[in-house]
């Protein structure tokens, strides 16, 4: 018996719908975690992803500086092109109080891990830090190099341990009003950015900066900082890693350094304790800028037989002034108006000037561990700065420096002066 064409027709419509008839009576799918990405906007900073509530992020940091300098007068052909800095990185917030950084430097072709610590806090009165961070021993040191006034730091900086490994206590009182870190460490020589200890041997090191007049309520006084910072330790050095500084000029040049050689007899090397303490001033007032450091860095050192102590100070102060009008920060310049020619923005600039000297105690010469005709025993540095910030990512310097000394040539003459002048581009997000 056939089938007539209208009951066929019905039976396939009716084996098509059910199933789109049963699909339809499932429950959704739950929502997807809702996720946002931030990208360009008038505060703009950086690439970052994030949930709804802000308890979980991902940020991602690119630094990238690209240097071009020169001697003027000097005709051995030093000027050249560097990659001063190329650092990606990126910092991450897990359940809203622990935050994760993680930077790397590859400039000059090599790979060095600059930043690798985990935070964690529940109030800004108190936060935990460990792992690798810049050291609190310096507070000119201590200012990211994206936001510096200069293109290098002045020579209080010399004498500050440069990054280390360890346990920080931080926080902020009182609103503001006082900021601190407190922290045990690894221990590191001046100026060095220390990844494994040497000496099995540890370091006390914190600050303490105070903004006294900030509860006052009175805006020329309000971001007016005062601070000490101080470290304590042991240290021990071998022929093979010394564990002692050694200083260099803006221009790269080493200017003073300890006797090395093969063995202990003709090595200087650190042989107990390793203090220093410092005191800092930091003003900002509308467009202007004022900071001064000051650094005594003591070591105890040894030379064969010969044992002794050297203390080494440094200080320094600079004054900037943006032209265009904008907030002096220690946090960096955001232009009032971006750069963009082809709507009248021209962003924001900056004139800055900067005196600084480190003496090297005269026992590091007297006592053999330095030779007078190799280093010098002072220098002095004269640098004038133009910034010109575009945005918040890009910014361009020009600096000159002018740096003399007293020692460090033959026949108890000084080392010639170094003419110090570079331009940097930097973008930074």
């Amino acid at each position: 018996m056939s089938k007539s064409p209208v009951a066929a027709s019905l039976l396939a419509t009716a084996l098509f719908a059910a199933p789109l008839a049963a699909r339809a009576e499932e429950p959704p799918p739950p929502p997807a975690p809702s996720v946002q990405i931030t990208k360009a906007a008038p505060s703009w900073s950086g690439f970052e992803i994030a949930s709804d509530d802000g308890d979980f992020s991902l940020r991602f940091l690119t630094q990238l500086q690209v240097d071009a300098y020169g001697f003027p007068g000097d005709d051995a052909g030093n000027a050249q092109f560097r990659v001063r800095r190329f650092r990606p990185g990126f910092k991450a917030t897990v359940f809203g109080d622990y935050q994760l950084k993680w930077v790397v430097d590859l400039s000059d072709s090599k790979l060095s891990v600059l930043d690798a610590s985990i935070e964690g806090g529940y109030c800004p009165e108190l936060h935990w830090r460990l792992g690798k961070d810049k050291a609190p021993y310096s507070y000119d040191h201590l200012q990211s190099s994206t936001t510096t006034t200069f293109m290098e730091l002045g020579p209080t900086a010399q004498l500050s341990g440069n990054r280390d490994i360890g346990l920080q206590l931080l926080g902020k009182l009182a609103d503001g009003v006082v900021d601190y870190q407190l922290g045990f460490f690894d221990g590191a020589a001046d100026n060095a950015n220390v990844d494994v200890d040497v000496d099995d041997r540890f370091e006390l090191g914190g600050r303490v900066t105070f903004k006294p007049f900030k509860p006052l309520g009175v805006p020329a006084l309000a971001d007016l900082a005062l601070g000490v910072t101080g470290s304590w330790g042991k240290a021990l050095g071998t022929a093979a890693a010394p564990n002692v500084a050694s200083y260099k000029t803006t221009g790269r040049a080493t200017w003073f350094k300890y006797a090395a050689g093969s063995d202990l007899a003709g090595t200087t090397v650190a042989d107990g304790e390793r203090s220093r303490v410092g005191g800092h001033l930091d003003w900002r007032v509308g467009p202007v800028g004022l900071f001064g450091e000051v650094v005594v860095s003591s070591q105890d050192l040894r030379l064969g037989d010969v044992t002794g102590s050297v203390s080494n100070v440094a200080w320094q102060a600079y004054a900037s002034v943006l032209l265009t009008g904008e907030r002096s920060t220690r946090s960096g310049v955001v232009p009032a108006v971006a750069f963009d020619p082809r709507v009248g923005g021209w962003g924001a600039l900056e004139l800055a000037v900067r005196y600084g000297e480190l003496t090297v105690d005269d026992a590091a010469f007297d006592d053999g561990f330095a030779s007078a005709d190799a280093s010098a025993k002072k220098l002095g540095t004269l640098t004038v700065g133009l910034n010109w910030y575009w945005n918040r990512v890009v910014k361009l310097q020009l600096n000159y420096e002018r740096t003399s000394f007293e020692g460090g040539a033959a026949a108890g003459g000084d080392r010639a002066t170094e003419d110090f002048l570079g331009g940097r581009l930097q973008f930074n997000f």
